[in-house]
């Protein structure tokens, strides 16, 4: 054979070897047999009815039934525990008489005939209109004239409609009888006050004011809260039929109380008050007896006149900053010049305070309301005809261009910006913080909430055209994450006072204490888990009673038994003390949680994929920056790993993104004074190590940033760039730059907004946290380290 047959053989098995697809590049569960070519051979004997146990097979099909209804993952585990018990228990439970495991109907009847705790019905317009009360004789709705009762002649006195309200004493006795609940009801009676601090609504003016008056002076007094949620469908016309049962047993509740006795035996006594009613913007007007919030008079907190604009035909606009607070009176009596066309049925209550008795809620005031406003007054569409109209104090009209447009391509930059942020954000955010300027359906009270506070200070307000528009803004955005601290001082309310300028706000929180304490956040929670059980489209307000009315039936039970206990249920192996390790006297509450891994050798073992050496470098450097402690005193080489810290609610270890801190770094100058930077840096892990002293101490392993500085349109706003995975320097991988800190250095736990000029730098954002007006100033860098 030639060289050049060779060759044409060569070019011929290369070509089919390239084109022959029938087995080579793809993965399937077939054979291939001689005889039968290249057709693919399946057994299908591998499946019979003899391959599984009976166990087997239930397992299998119960996992269909998961998949079928779309069971979660935690429902399932729990599903599976609970039939594992029954499997175990079987012999003991059939000796039982009747044993079997009754449906949801059933034992609902079941804890209802044993429990204490009931709905009360009542009879309700059919249109849900009004409800009517026990002693009213109406027979048709004076609304909308439908029949209270059914015209059967058969079903006489048979209400066209009903629903169900629980009996606020019913279900505070049931809790005041347990007693690990009654104990943790005296939180209001056991807590200390710090002087200059706000971080509760018993810090208020208005509770001050009623201890002063003799109210709560009994240490299992109760003060509970009133929320109400609309618009809704089928809106009630008369929305107090509905509440004057609840405020009558208040009325009794506070001037006679409640006495829980066992057997005869008293365990305690207790008053109920009424601190505050709240909800969103239109309930809370329909609770007040106050017009629409766009009407004339439409601040349900002073008496500002509100103004049309002459260029549009719709809106109100407040720009009267001086006007007084409404009196009291207004609410008792009514004021219809005022907007107030009805006393206010609160107004019977000993509590009732004025217009701060109506709190205002964080979600609907700053994130609904200021949040979407954000939203809209970037996002106008600008033509011609768009102009930036204001009133200068004496009242002249004055029109300027538009102060506060973003071009669409610059609104869809910040959008990609905000997509790819998501793995950078930790699950102590709780927003999704989802693209809104691709599609804003679906968008959140706390999507709006994150978008005020993070995004608009890091990514929006760089394209905003000038300088003052940006001031007033962040002026803006900062005085409402003020208002969100838990904890406010008279300091901080001098500043938000500054940044707002002249708003009630923060008069009013003097009253009620921090917006958090008596924020709406539970109310729309139960409202999630009610509005997925409601199945009823046309009286979906009863079905929500009855639920109500089962959920209380179980909450009880659960509180006068514990049936995992009493079942003795398959559980997973709970935490317990040797679950964790802290450090003796250590004011921080500081956890390291397992599971625990013990690396013995640092100058050879890989610690969680680091190598040993660069962990013990670290470890050196920490010590000779903290302590001045040289390598002779450095201790053994034996590290603890843990799976997890624990500080508080805003610095612990979870998932998505939790790695990114914000820590402080003490370390001596060139005149030998300790002095702070701050620094960002991603934890690799925490873990324990005793010094050579003997001293315990709790550390984490982090890769620091590369650089440090603030934002160009704001020394408030942290910047970082962290090293380029791609960068090459004389053909080596650039190398990161570790070091180790205390956990008590943990500032904060952050979240990385991506810096739209370039991908690897990112603003800093911490939940509900303003920076230090000037973080400039205390940065700091690797050479600290």
């Amino acid at each position: 054979m030639t060289e050049i047959d060779q060759s044409i053989l060569n070019d011929v098995d290369m070509y089919h070897d390239e084109n022959n697809t029938s087995n080579e590049d793809e993965s399937c569960a077939c054979n291939f047999e001689d005889s039968e070519g290249e057709a693919h051979i399946y057994d299908s004997s591998q499946i019979s009815t003899n391959t599984f146990t009976k166990a087997k097979l239930m397992s299998i099909h119960l996992s269909q039934l998961m998949l079928q209804h779309r069971i979660a993952r935690a429902a399932y585990r729990d599903i599976v525990q609970f039939i594992n018990t029954v499997i175990r228990d079987h012999d003991d439970i059939m000796m039982e008489r009747g044993a079997k495991i009754s449906h949801g109907e059933t034992v609902d009847a079941l804890l209802k005939s044993k429990s204490s705790v009931k709905g009360h019905e009542y009879d309700i317009c059919s249109s849900g209109c009004r409800l009517y009360g026990i002693n009213d004789n109406q027979e048709s709705c004076v609304d909308c004239g439908k029949p209270r009762y059914k015209t059967d002649p058969n079903q006489s006195q048979t209400p066209a409609a009903n629903m169900k309200l629980m009996s606020v004493g019913d279900m505070l006795s049931q809790m005041l009888a347990d007693p690990a609940t009654r104990e943790l009801l005296c939180y209001r009676a056991n807590r200390e006050s710090v002087a200059g601090q706000l971080t509760n609504i018993f810090d208020g003016d208005n509770y001050k004011q009623l201890v002063q008056q003799g109210l709560f002076s009994n240490p299992n007094d109760i003060a509970i809260g009133l929320y109400t949620n609309g618009p809704i469908h089928q809106k009630p016309t008369h929305l107090d039929s509905f509440l004057i049962p609840i405020i009558n047993e208040l009325r009794d509740l506070e001037a006679h109380g409640l006495v829980v006795k066992h057997n005869g035996v008293e365990l305690c006594r207790s008053k109920v008050y009424l601190l505050l009613a709240s909800g969103n913007i239109p309930a809370v007007a329909d609770m007040a007896h106050i017009g629409s919030h766009t009407s004339l008079f439409g601040c349900r907190f002073c008496k500002t006149k509100g103004k049309c604009p002459t260029n549009r035909r719709h809106g109100m606009y407040f720009d009267d900053i001086s006007t007084w607070l409404r009196p009291l009176k207004d609410f008792k009596v009514g004021n219809p010049s005022k907007n107030i066309y009805q006393p206010s049925i609160y107004t019977q209550l000993s509590t009732f305070s004025g217009s701060s008795f109506f709190a205002l809620d964080e979600l609907h005031l700053i994130a609904r309301g200021i949040g979407k406003l954000m939203y809209d007054l970037i996002t106008v569409t600008l033509t011609k005809e768009t102009k930036f109209y204001y009133t200068h104090p004496d009242n002249t009209l004055n029109t300027t261009e538009y102060p506060f447009h973003i071009p669409r391509t610059d609104l869809v930059t910040i959008g990609n910006c905000i997509t790819s942020l998501q793995k950078y954000i930790p699950t102590s955010f709780q927003g999704s913080f989802d693209n809104i300027f691709a599609n804003i359906d679906g968008t959140r009270i706390v999507d709006w909430l994150d978008f005020l506070l993070y995004l608009v200070p890091t990514l929006v307000m760089p394209y905003l055209p000038n300088r003052a528009v940006k001031t007033a803004l962040l002026s803006l955005v900062k005085g409402c994450a003020l208002a969100l601290q838990w904890t406010l001082t008279s300091e901080l309310l001098d500043e938000m006072e500054s940044y707002f300028k002249h708003w009630h706000s923060f008069l009013y929180q003097q009253q009620q204490g921090p917006l958090q304490c008596y924020s709406t956040r539970s109310m729309e929670r139960v409202i999630g888990v009610f509005s997925k059980l409601i199945k009823s489209k046309s009286k979906g307000g009863r079905n929500a009673s009855f639920l109500v009315e089962r959920f209380a039936i179980h909450n009880y039970t659960s509180t006068a038994i514990s049936i995992c206990d009493e079942i003795n249920l398959i559980q997973p192996k709970p935490y317990g003390r040797e679950s964790y390790m802290d450090l003796p006297n250590d004011p921080s509450g500081a956890q390291l949680w397992e599971p625990f891994h013990q690396f013995v050798n640092l100058n050879n073992d890989l610690v969680e994929g680091v190598g040993g050496p660069s962990v013990k470098e670290a470890l050196l450097k920490y010590y000779w920056r903290t302590t001045g402690l040289t390598g002779h005193e450095f201790g053994d080489s034996v590290v603890v790993v843990v799976a997890r810290l624990w500080m508080d609610l805003t610095k612990n270890e979870t998932s998505r993104g939790n790695h990114y801190v914000m820590f402080t770094c003490p370390y001596r100058n060139n005149r030998n004074v300790i002095v702070h930077s701050w620094l960002v840096g991603t934890v690799q892990f925490y873990f324990q190590h005793v010094d050579f002293y003997g001293f315990p101490h709790f550390l984490a392993f982090v890769e620091v940033m590369k650089e440090h500085d603030t934002a160009g349109h704001d020394s408030s706003v942290p910047i970082v760039k962290q090293r380029s995975q791609s960068t090459n320097t004389l053909g080596h991988q650039t190398q990161p730059t570790y070091a180790v800190i205390s956990v008590n250095d943990i500032c904060h736990q952050v979240g990385l907004v991506q810096y739209p000029p370039n991908g690897n730098q990112f603003y800093v954002i911490a939940p509900y946290y303003i920076f230090n007006n000037n973080m400039r100033i205390t940065k700091g860098n690797l050479s600290i380290l």
